[in-house]
């Protein structure tokens, strides 16, 4: 994703923050979902981490 221009406020920055957010969580979200195996690894990577801790 590019922005390309000029943020003329704080809350113009804020919303296009958010909005960069939510795009790499949808992209790994549609990543997850088009690709199970890829998912069960990283619950079993979480699963680790939380022992670790």
């Amino acid at each position: 994703m590019l922005i390309v221009g000029q943020v003329s406020s704080k809350e113009e920055a804020n919303e296009i923050t958010f909005i960069a957010k939510l795009f790499i969580v949808g992209q790994r979200a549609r990543f997850l979902a088009s690709n199970p195996q890829a998912a069960c690894a990283s619950d079993e990577d979480d699963a680790e981490d939380e022992e670790e801790e």
